[in-house]
């Protein structure tokens, strides 16, 4: 028994539905831009074309460099997917990165900042507890005073107030 077509590969033909879900996206692209099927294809063509003449390509050897990035892509999305859920099932911590992809925590050296403030906050009189957060030892930091009075603001005791008296 042969194995389905693979619309991801060279040479496999499109199912009749992703054919129909193509020409429907084509349609509504189209109409986002107040074109008709037809012209909205090729304005597309003509945009290809550019781009091909801008890089230095033929329009066929520009589509086969664009196929070659979006398949590699496409693998690199699926290796991340695979890390992530081997990291999820063994327990490891992440962090999201600037891209919105997990990035895993390594340890390292302490930030110096960090340790400057941590170490600020133990010289202040202040409660302190150490807890574990996601598998780290963590210190945490409490005021010792139920209310706290600022210390920014002057109290004056010999001022009334006039709207009270």
């Amino acid at each position: 028994m042969a194995a389905p077509p693979n619309p991801g590969m060279p040479g496999t033909q499109p199912s009749p539905q992703q054919i129909a879900a193509m020409q429907a996206q084509i349609a509504q692209e189209a109409q986002k831009r107040g074109m008709t099927p037809q012209q909205f294809q090729a304005w597309q063509r003509q945009q290809i074309e550019a781009d091909a003449k801008k890089a230095g390509m033929t329009v066929e050897q520009y589509i086969n460099n664009l196929k070659q990035q979006a398949i590699a892509n496409h693998q690199r999305q699926q290796q991340m997917a695979q890390q992530q859920a081997a990291a999820q099932q063994s327990g490891q911590p992440q962090v999201q990165g600037q891209t919105g992809q997990q990035v895993p925590i390594t340890p390292g050296p302490p930030d110096p900042k960090s340790t400057a403030v941590a170490k600020w906050l133990r010289g202040q009189d202040l409660k302190s507890r150490t807890c574990i957060l996601n598998g780290q030892r963590k210190d945490m930091f409490k005021s010792m005073s139920p209310h706290p009075k600022p210390q920014f603001l002057p109290t004056f005791p010999h001022q009334t107030n006039p709207l009270i008296s």
